[in-house]
């Protein structure tokens, strides 16, 4: 009896598990988003809003002849619409089957500072583009959740659709 009454008063002390969200699906890839973070768009890219105005796009691209000039290429290519642009130093990764190049941008949108971490990211044989784009007071404070989501990328082997015989 004792021992039933104890084992009750520990069931009701553990905290419920945690809820966790499903996974948002792209072309052939999936993420876990946290809480916070809004899904815009999901199918071909993913993009994710903040509740703080930050953002995040993730894509699936074709695999570049060389990555760490795909990604410069990429990176002043998404500076461009920013005022008083400037393009950080590269820094390169490797990590068992993941590689990635990523550069930090900073500029302005009219009035408003903003910081932009760019990376393209190969995983086992995929290649994704990250873009995670904050204003310049509030992007450190999401920088490891942006980061966390994009480490979450895991590709989806989907069968090709059934092709039916005409008559």
């Amino acid at each position: 009896m004792r021992t039933a009454f104890l084992l009750l008063l520990i069931l009701q002390l553990t905290p419920p598990p945690s809820p966790v969200s499903p996974p948002v699906r792209g072309d052939r890839f999936e993420i876990v988003v946290p809480q916070g973070w809004k899904t815009l768009n999901e199918g071909g890219f993913v993009l994710l809003e903040h509740s703080s105005g930050a953002s995040l796009l993730i894509q699936r691209i074709t695999r570049p002849a060389n990555l760490p000039d795909y990604a410069q290429h990429q990176a002043e290519r998404v500076m461009l619409p920013l005022g008083f642009a400037t393009l950080g130093e590269p820094r390169s990764f490797k990590e068992g089957k993941d590689e990635w190049v990523q550069y930090e941008i900073r500029g302005n949108r009219l009035t408003a500072h903003r910081r932009i971490l760019y990376r393209v990211l190969r995983r086992d044989t995929s290649f994704f583009e990250v873009i995670y784009e904050a204003g310049e007071d509030g992007f450190d404070a999401l920088l490891t959740d942006a980061q966390e989501i994009a480490s979450s990328v895991q590709s989806i082997i989907e069968a090709p659709p059934v092709r039916r015989r005409r008559r």
